[in-house]
C-alpha cells in the first residue's frame, strides 16, 4: 500500500509551488476518473461518439499529463490549454453525443468552472471563464433550440449516463478538494516551519546556540524601557542581575590549537552558561562578541546570583576534551544587580569595567561592584 501511495504522490511532493501541484492533482484526478467513464460508457451500450469522445477526453489528458512531467517549463501553457480544451470544445460536444439537457453533462460542466478558479489567474482566469459561462450556455440553448442535434439515448441510457455523471463528478470533486486541501496543509507546514527558521536565525548565535547580541538588547531595552521610577521598581522587583564573562587567554588558545578547537571550546563553555540559565524566569545567556558573553539572571539576593555565576565559572574549569586532555580554561567575568543600575548603557559599561578588574586580578573569578 505504502509503495502505491508513494507512487501516486510523489510527483506532487517533488514540485516547487502550490499551484504546481494543484495542477497535477486536477490531471491525475481527471484522468483517474476517464477511465471507468470509457468502460461504463461501453458497458451501458452508450451512443459510439459519446465512447470515443470519452477515449478522446482520455488522451487528451494523457498528453498535457506527459508534457508537463516533461516539459515543466511549458505547464502554464499547458494549464489554459486544458481549461480552454475541456470546456470549449470537449465537454460541449460530448454534451451533444450523451445526450444533450437530459444527460448529466452538466454536472460536468460545473466542474469546468472549478478548472477556471484553480487553475487560471487575473484577468486571463477571468476571460476564460466568461467564455466558458457562454459557451456552455449556448450549447444548452441550442440544445433545446435544435434536438436534432442531440445524440438519441434511451430513458434508461439517460437514467445511467445521469447516474454515472454524478458518481464520477461527485468522486473527482472529493478527491481534488481533499488532495488539495492536504497539499496546502503541507505547504503551510513547511512555510511555518520556514518562519520559526528564520525567526531562530534571527535571535540564536549560530556557532554557540545561545542568544546573540541583537536579541540580548532587544531583551534588555525591553526590561529597562519604562520610566526611570517604574524601571528602578520593576527591577527591584524582579531580582534583575547583569553578567558578563570572558573566556581567559582566548587568543592564545587559538593561535596554540587552532580556531576549530577554539570554536569547540566556545561551544562547550557557552552550554554550561545556557545550563545556569532558566528560561522561564525570564532568564538568558547570549554571546556578546567573539569569547564574550553576557548572561540576565533572576536571583532574590546577590549572593543568589553570584553564587550561580561562580557556580558557572568551576563548571567551566573543569570542562576536558577528548583531543587535548591537557587544555584548561577558565572564565573572568563580572556581575552587577540591575535594581543598581538603572540605566541600561551604564549598566553594560560598569560590568564590563568589573570583568577587566577580574582579568587584571588574575582572571579565573568573577568581581563584584564592592570587590
Amino acid at each position: 500500500m505504502e509503495k502505491i501511495k508513494h507512487v501516486l504522490f510523489r510527483s506532487w511532493y517533488t514540485l516547487e509551488t502550490l499551484e504546481d501541484r494543484i495542477f497535477h492533482i486536477i490531471l491525475d484526478v481527471a484522468v483517474f476518473m476517464s477511465v471507468p467513464t470509457v468502460i461504463l460508457g461501453i458497458a451501458m451500450g452508450m451512443p459510439r461518439s459519446s465512447v470515443i469522445l470519452s477515449v478522446a477526453i482520455l488522451v487528451f489528458l494523457i498528453i498535457l499529463q506527459f508534457i508537463t512531467m516533461r516539459y515543466p517549463k511549458y505547464s502554464n501553457v499547458c494549464r489554459l490549454l486544458l481549461v480552454l480544451g475541456m470546456n470549449l470544445v470537449l465537454m460541449p460536444i460530448c454534451f451533444f453525443t450523451s445526450g444533450g439537457l437530459h444527460c448529466g453533462m452538466v454536472l460536468f460542466f460545473l466542474t469546468g468552472f472549478v478548472l477556471c478558479g484553480l487553475l487560471l489567474r487575473g484577468k486571463v482566469g477571468g476571460a476564460v471563464f466568461a467564455l466558458s459561462l457562454a459557451v456552455m450556455e449556448l450549447a444548452l440553448i441550442v440544445s433545446y433550440r435544435f434536438p436534432e442535434l442531440v445524440a438519441p439515448m434511451t430513458p434508461e441510457q439517460h437514467l445511467s449516463d445521469t447516474q454515472t455523471s454524478l458518481i464520477i463528478t461527485g468522486m473527482s470533486v472529493y478527491a481534488v478538494t481533499s488532495l488539495i486541501l492536504r497539499s496546502y496543509a503541507q505547504e503551510r507546514k513547511t512555510n511555518v516551519e520556514l518562519m520559526d527558521k528564520l525567526r531562530e536565525l534571527s535571535t540564536v548565535d549560530a556557532l554557540s546556540g545561545l542568544y546573540n547580541r541583537r536579541e540580548l538588547f532587544r531583551r534588555l531595552e525591553v526590561m529597562y524601557g519604562d520610566t526611570p521610577q517604574k524601571r528602578t521598581e520593576t527591577l527591584a522587583r524582579e531580582g534583575r542581575y547583569l553578567a558578563m564573562f570572558d573566556v581567559d587567554n582566548f587568543k592564545m588558545l587559538n593561535d596554540t590549537y587552532g580556531h576549530s578547537f577554539g570554536d569547540t571550546v566556545l561551544v562547550s563553555v557557552s552550554k554550561v552558561l545556557h545550563d545556569m540559565v532558566r528560561p522561564e524566569n525570564g532568564e538568558l545567556s547570549s554571546r556578546y562578541g567573539g569569547e564574550e558573553f553576557v548572561s540576565l539572571l533572576c536571583a532574590q539576593s546577590r549572593e543568589e546570583a553570584y553564587a550561580r555565576a561562580d557556580k558557572a565559572r568551576q563548571d567551566i574549569a573543569d570542562l576536558r576534551w577528548e583531543d587535548h586532555p591537557e587544555v584548561c580554561v577558565s572564565i573572568s567575568g563580572g556581575l552587577i544587580s540591575c535594581e543598581d543600575h538603572p540605566d541600561l548603557t551604564q549598566a553594560l559599561h560598569d560590568v564590563d569595567a568589573l570583568l577587566y578588574k577580574a582579568k587584571a586580578a588574575g582572571k579565573n573569578q568573577i568581581f563584584l561592584p564592592d570587590t
